[in-house]
């Protein structure tokens, strides 16, 4: 590989580009698919109004400076996928122990962690392994309406591709589910909503008086399952609602983590969110013309499968660390391990062509979004534009304004580092144009970029990008292995 790495970065080496072009490919930690940019930036002095010149792409190889891409899929780029993971679990820890702007007192609030799940929309392949070895898949004898077997007898192995398909394609609602996560985001909220109202109701008060003495921050993150469903998991916590924002105050004394586990248990049982009915249409699949009629399914719901247990701060399963690692992970998870649906289905063309890529009830859930898209009462969802998220089109971790710091904050923060310290990690003072420490109320910042293309220029870049990737995986494992010696 070496050779082949010199020979694709000979041209490099020869114009002399090589050294500045490996400087911007590990400042952005051998980003996969980074933006190209040409601009320049200068600087004005507000005394004197002379503006001199601080930077300029031209000078740079390509004429371009590189910009880390920042998505979050590891299946797309692993280096920005471990910033973004890194920012979440920041954000998570931050809400739960303090750090950062949060007050340390917020470990104090009570606080629970839970997860809410999809109905069931047909049996499906599983190892149901909850508790002890896993177990014989289905162990149902007969045969469904389509003639094919009820059960299976397999156990299967941790790695089956088999586990969350269904177990008849024709029998399994296809439709019920997509439908299901177009409105799981909204069903969240109005989960939120009803925890306010059993707040309200289990203290004699009113839901206005309610919210105006607590506050339910919370910070959830939505996982795609094997068989096609998204599900949720959350941090629920409660603060003094008469606070600014920006200040974190503990809730009133009656405000328990018991009464919150209470409230929203009772909210998830009877949550709903009205839906236009997708079993009034007929959705054939590749097997059979005409699937099994269905009962109106005029709202969405959550399943059974519910888990609400309390957090804690100085030992215990749930600590603030073990929380956040946990949400972490999922943050960084595309919808299929594949990485086949990683961006939006544009047109018809590019939908058969994914379609090739899936397992088969991953492509007839795609196919069902599409064809609903067609339909009247789903026109105004975009089901065809969500088809790629089987349906789902919330975002990935979201969470209320007052839970803590934001993504933005900890962007800003590693610019700030990156201004004030070199690369070995000593402290530095930057410095404008004029050669003097840099200062906003001496001088204005003038940027001007032109966006000129996404990826690597050269294959030999692509190459050196991956090896800088490389390079930056091990500083980090080496560095966290050092952490856990300590």
């Amino acid at each position: 590989m070496v050779p082949d790495l010199l020979t694709a970065a000979a041209d490099r080496i020869a114009d002399g580009t090589f050294s500045t072009l490996w400087d911007q490919i590990r400042r952005v930690n051998g980003c996969a698919h980074p933006i190209r940019l040409a601009g320049t930036i200068d600087q004005a002095d507000t005394a004197t109004g002379e503006i001199r010149r601080t930077f300029d792409s031209a000078a740079l190889p390509d004429g371009t400076i590189l910009v880390p891409c920042g998505n979050r899929r590891a299946t797309v780029c692993p280096s920005c996928s471990y910033l973004y993971a890194g920012d979440a679990w920041q954000i998570v820890h931050a809400g739960l122990a303090g750090g950062l702007e949060i007050p340390d007192t917020i470990a104090q609030h009570p606080g629970l962690f839970v997860t809410v799940t999809a109905p069931s929309f047909g049996p499906v392949h599983s190892r149901r392994a909850n508790h002890g070895p896993a177990q014989v898949c289905r162990p149902y004898p007969g045969r469904c309406p389509h003639g094919r077997p009820r059960g299976c007898h397999l156990v299967h192995p941790d790695d089956d591709p088999r586990i969350g398909a269904p177990i008849c394609l024709d029998c399994y609602d296809l439709a019920g589910l997509v439908v299901w996560n177009r409105h799981a985001a909204r069903l969240w909220k109005r989960t939120i909503d009803l925890t306010y109202r059993r707040l309200a109701f289990l203290t004699d008060r009113t839901e206005r008086k309610t919210r105006r003495q607590v506050r339910i921050s919370y910070i959830k993150v939505a996982e795609m399952q094997a068989r096609g469903a998204v599900h949720f998991h959350a941090v629920l916590r409660l603060d003094d609602a008469t606070t600014h924002r920006g200040y974190w105050a503990p809730p009133p004394a009656w405000a328990t983590a018991e009464l919150l586990a209470a409230c929203w248990r009772w909210a998830v049982r009877r949550a709903e969110q009205p839906c236009p009915d997708p079993h009034r249409y007929t959705l054939p699949t590749r097997l059979v013309p005409t699937p099994t009629p269905r009962p109106p399914m005029l709202a969405a719901r959550w399943g059974d499968q519910a888990d609400t247990r309390p957090l804690t701060v100085d030992g215990g399963d749930l600590t603030p660390a073990t929380v956040g690692n946990y949400l972490a992970k999922y943050v960084t998870k595309s919808v299929t391990t594949s990485g086949a649906l990683d961006s939006r289905i544009r047109t018809p063309d590019d939908l058969t062509t994914r379609l090739l890529l899936l397992p088969d009830h991953h492509a007839e859930l795609v196919r069902a979004s599409w064809r609903l898209a067609l339909r009247a009462d789903f026109a105004d969802l975009g089901m065809d534009r969500w088809a790629h998220q089987f349906g789902f089109n919330g975002h990935w971790i979201t969470k209320s304004r007052t839970y803590s710091t934001t993504f933005a904050a900890c962007r800003e923060r590693r610019r700030t580092w990156a201004r004030t310290h070199t690369r070995t990690g000593e402290e530095r003072t930057p410095l404008d144009a004029w050669g003097r420490p840099e200062d906003d109320d001496q001088v204005i910042t003038l940027a001007a970029w032109r966006y000129q293309a996404s990826g690597y220029a050269r294959t030999g870049d692509r190459m050196l990008a991956d090896m800088a990737a490389d390079q930056a995986r091990s500083r980090r494992e080496a560095t966290r292995t050092g952490r856990q010696t300590a």
